[in-house]
């Protein structure tokens, strides 16, 4: 019995692009994921952010699956996809930094007088683009045009992370509520 060989990357890749295979595509993301997730961590030096970078790569295939010249090695290619990508973010990255630091430093007295000293702990403990949405918006009292113009990113998006910024912080302050038996700060 002869077994079936395995089709290269750029066998996959051809026929993805020529019928928009969906199992083609699973194939190419099946044994391409976990290495360019490698990839993209190495880059970046964090692992939520090289995933995000990874599944935009893998958008960028399907949107450019035209560009790709069946007689070059896909790896190429897609690594190449995966660093811009990478690139793009870490610039991004950058400019929100620099934006960020145009805001004033926020001090202890700018936050919301509460009996409990745990809420800047548990501002603290949120990720770092859940601090800042936060800050801008409730400290600062930015309108989400001027939160979006800081950040670099739009007014929709702006509300979208405001949004899930306050309720990653409600989650804290119950899990805080329920260990102290006391609400930090009124909702």
């Amino acid at each position: 019995m002869q077994s079936n060989p395995v089709p290269s990357a750029e066998t996959v890749m051809a026929r993805f692009q020529e019928r928009l295979d969906s199992c083609a595509f699973e194939q190419l993301v099946s044994c391409y994921m976990k290495p360019a997730v490698g990839v993209a961590r190495q880059i970046l030096s964090d692992h939520a952010l090289a995933e995000d970078a990874v599944q935009e790569s893998f958008l960028r295939v399907i949107r450019k699956r035209n560009q790709y010249v069946p007689a070059s090695p896909f790896s190429c290619w897609f690594y190449r996809i995966v660093r811009n990508v990478c690139m793009d973010m870490l610039r991004k990255c950058s400019r929100e930094k620099e934006a960020l630091e145009k805001v004033p430093a926020v001090r202890k007295s700018d936050l919301p007088q509460t009996n409990s000293p745990e809420i800047p702990e548990l501002l603290a403990a949120l990720v770092r683009s859940d601090q800042d949405v936060l800050v801008l918006r409730v400290v600062h009292g930015l309108g989400f045009r001027d939160v979006a113009a800081a950040l670099g990113i739009s007014e929709e998006a702006a509300k979208k992370r405001a949004q899930r910024a306050l309720k990653r912080l409600r989650t804290k302050i119950h899990d805080s509520k329920s260990q102290s038996g006391t609400l930090p700060i009124a909702l």
